[in-house]
């Protein structure tokens, strides 16, 4: 039962960090699947023979400490009869001062005097009986005072050698301790190992399938979904505060708050190829959609969208992505490195300030090779209690200018600078985006584009 937990775990450490894609056909997954298999195997067996030697140590753990409990009962005994054979000891002691006082007391008259006192025979016949009987009784006492003696000193020898057991027994106790923790010390080595190696493997995803335009307001967190998106875009609204767009390949049954369609989100959906998911949104961008031709569902209109009561609208409408059919799964895999082919410079922190009161900052974790993301110094969670990871972090700086309506419109086409975060490293570089339906693509200083590591990333839309 144990093994199959520690399997289980080990799974469960090596699926996230592959990006494995459950929707992958197993022609395009196979080879993935065979190596990653391979992987599982080797680190199992590692784990098994870890697993039976902790599972030893503990068996004879146990059978240590019975051991020392039963070592440790005979001292007590030992201790007890020694106690009980000092105190008969002290009462004959007793008894034979008693003797020698009466017999002082009595005048000290000697034996040979009694016997010569005796005025007949019959008188020397009971003086010499009597005497027979004080000797012998005198005798006694002094055999079973050696006698006491002689058992007292074994006694202590004994236990001498039961404290020697009982101290041996708890060294042998302890090192054992000492030796299962190691073992322990091991497995988690072993699946931090395996973490790390597994990291740093390519691995593949797929093409997104729905784009999702999602409410950041304080009221609308925690969110829904957000953990499992692909690729989020960060970008700021009326009132400085912002929203997300997300790219989901993956399906969560309950994605949300889900909020209105503005021209930046809308491109950005189209240049992904996406379903775009949007609660209404302006006129004028209502009609964007049509002549741009993007493809798109409007959750107030349609019956696969659901509010939940437990939160106030506009920021509890919500969708099962799952159920929806109305993007198509692509059959597109995309092919990225576990880590990334050029030095940058060390960067464990990451901020972004959209206003006085909100700030985003990530902080690079070691173990998870990601970036937690964090709100006003807080964890960023989703709804499941899930950390938001970010394995690539990119700042996109654009002009924020207004539009008719006086909404800050982050200016997505054009070109401008970026900041890229990735494996706790920093890159400096630019972006470029032709046209509303064209790509975004992103460059390092010196041309080369960037190609980003596997897992989340997420893209801040941030004024220069």
């Amino acid at each position: 039962m144990r093994r199959f937990f520690v399997v289980i775990l080990l799974i469960t450490l090596i699926l996230p960090a592959t990006g494995f894609n459950v929707y992958a056909t197993q022609e395009e997954s196979g080879q993935g699947i065979d190596g990653l298999q391979e992987e599982i195997a080797e680190y199992e067996e590692m784990l098994k023979l870890l697993e039976q030697d902790i599972e030893d140590r503990l068996q004879r753990l146990e059978s240590l400490n019975a051991k020392l409990e039963e070592k440790e009962r005979e001292l007590v005994e030992t201790r007890n009869k020694l106690v009980e054979s000092q105190q008969r000891l002290e009462k004959k002691n007793n008894e034979f001062g008693n003797r020698v006082r009466s017999a002082y007391m009595s005048g000290g008259a000697s034996y040979l005097e009694i016997l010569l006192e005796a005025e007949s025979f019959g008188d020397l016949i009971v003086n010499l009986t009597y005497l027979t009987r004080v000797l012998n009784g005198d005798a006694e006492l002094i055999s079973a005072i050696r006698e006491e003696h002689q058992s007292i000193e074994q006694q202590k020898n004994v236990l001498e050698e039961q404290r020697q057991e009982v101290e041996d027994q708890y060294y042998a106790v302890e090192a054992e301790r000492r030796n299962l923790e190691e073992e322990q010390r091991k497995v988690d080595r072993l699946l931090a190992a395996a973490q790390e190696e597994l990291a740093h493997i390519p691995q593949t995803e797929r093409d997104p399938v729905y784009g999702v335009a999602m409410d950041n307001h304080a009221n609308a967190r925690p969110q829904h979904g957000l953990s499992q998106a692909s690729v989020v875009y960060e970008y700021e609204v009326e009132g400085r505060i912002t929203r997300y767009l997300a790219l989901f390949y993956r399906l969560p049954n309950k994605v949300g708050p889900i909020r209105s369609a503005r021209e930046h989100n809308i491109m950005l959906a189209w240049e992904n190829n996406v379903n775009f998911i949007h609660a209404g949104g302006s006129r004028d961008n209502i009609e964007r959609i049509q002549q741009w031709g993007v493809s798109a569902t409007d959750a107030l209109a349609h019956p696969a969208f659901y509010r939940d009561s437990s939160r106030w609208a506009p920021h509890n409408l919500y969708v099962n992505l799952s159920t929806l059919n109305r993007g198509t799964p692509s059959l597109g895999v995309v092919e990225r490195p576990g880590s990334l082919d050029r030095q940058g410079r060390p960067a464990t922190k990451v901020s972004v300030s959209y206003s006085p009161s909100y700030h985003v900052s990530y902080t690079y974790d070691t173990k998870q090779h990601a970036y937690r993301r964090l709100i006003n110094n807080s964890p960023h969670l989703d709804a499941t209690g899930e950390p938001i990871l970010a394995r690539n972090i990119i700042i996109q700086y654009v002009g924020h200018p207004t539009d008719s309506y006086g909404r800050p419109t982050p200016q997505v086409v054009g070109e401008g600078n970026i900041d890229y975060y990735a494996n706790g490293q920093h890159y400096t570089g630019t972006w470029q985006k032709d046209s509303p339906s064209s790509p975004t693509q992103f460059y390092y200083e010196d041309g080369q584009e960037i190609e980003r590591v596997s897992g989340q990333t997420w893209i801040q839309l941030a004024r220069p």
